[in-house]
């Protein structure tokens, strides 16, 4: 029974997560809000309110370890989607048209990762949450500094669709509750995994579904901008999320809860992150080595994967 209901959550999730991108998407070409800040802060944000909720929960229930892998397990899981996705639209050649300015949202996350991998260490691990809101403004900053569009006076036709875009909004963050807890559920029925391998698999990839489905919704419509902005918003986030998870927990950091599993997203992520920035810098006209390099970044997906059961 509970598989049936998390399969229908999931389900209405996927097509909420689809009109909130179709409602993005117009947003973005019918107002003065600018691609990255709907996509990279609005989408985002929304998107990656499961893993708030969720992340907050765990510590509060006294599963940090939970909570700690479900932020490393998503993010890693976003990238690898991003190299799926770039197989999957071949012909459109998602790496090469990404535009460069992405390249600084990358630096931001490899930056979170290594002043989490600081903290694991317990080095710097008292200012690494202090850390983390800091990259989190710094990347708020970037994107209303370069994203100014010319303004123009709002049409009703566009209140109403900001209107529907709050009212999904709303509705998909209760459908990503709902699913993430019935994850949860399910995950409880195999105890022979550890809480941060639960919170890297299972609700790792559970609470990035928005994401993967808002993206996906993206660029079918040929946004590929603003569906780049969603998956890397999202990721910076979910760690701005991880330092608030931090401030629920006494007497210690939600980075001494890493263990080695989690230590293998961490670093699977870094190495997925920096092959992404790799191939937008490139602008080759080869389409081979774009998808050669998707295929490395999946291959490093799986083998964290695997690491995980041997």
């Amino acid at each position: 029974m509970d598989g049936i209901i998390f399969l229908l959550l999931a389900f209405c999730t996927i097509y909420m997560s689809i009109k909130l991108s179709y409602y993005g998407d117009i947003l973005s070409k019918q107002s003065k809000v600018g691609v990255a800040f709907i996509g990279g802060l609005l989408i985002a944000s929304i998107t990656s309110l499961p893993e708030f909720v969720t992340s907050v929960s765990a510590v509060v229930l006294d599963n940090a370890s939970l909570s700690f892998g479900d932020i490393v397990g998503s993010n890693m899981f976003n990238i690898f989607v991003l190299a799926v996705y770039n197989i999957y639209f071949f012909k459109s050649n998602l790496f090469r048209n990404t535009s460069n300015k992405y390249i600084f949202e990358c630096l931001i996350l490899v930056s979170d990762y290594i002043f989490i991998i600081l903290g694991c260490h317990n080095i710097i691990v008292n200012i690494v949450s202090l850390l983390l809101f800091f990259a989190y403004l710094v990347y708020m900053y970037s994107v209303f500094k370069n994203d100014k569009k010319e303004e123009e006076e709002i049409k009703e036709k566009q209140k109403f669709i900001l209107l529907k875009f709050i009212l999904t909004g709303i509705v998909m963050i209760v459908l990503s509750v709902l699913l993430t807890y019935q994850a949860d559920k399910i995950a409880h029925m195999y105890p022979k995994f550890s809480s941060s391998s639960i919170g890297a698999i299972l609700l790792g990839i559970t609470t990035s579904l928005p994401e993967v489905v808002t993206t996906f919704a993206l660029l079918k419509l040929n946004n590929y901008n603003m569906a780049i902005s969603n998956m890397l918003g999202s990721n910076i986030f979910n760690f701005l999320v991880l330092a608030i998870s931090d401030l629920f927990i006494k007497d210690n950091y939600i980075y001494s809860y890493a263990d080695k599993y989690s230590m293998f997203y961490i670093f699977g992520g870094i190495f997925i992150t920096i092959l992404f920035a790799i191939s937008i810098l490139l602008k080759s006209e080869k389409k081979f080595i774009y998808i050669f390099i998707s295929i490395i970044m999946i291959i490093i997906y799986f083998s964290v994967w695997y690491l995980q059961f041997i």
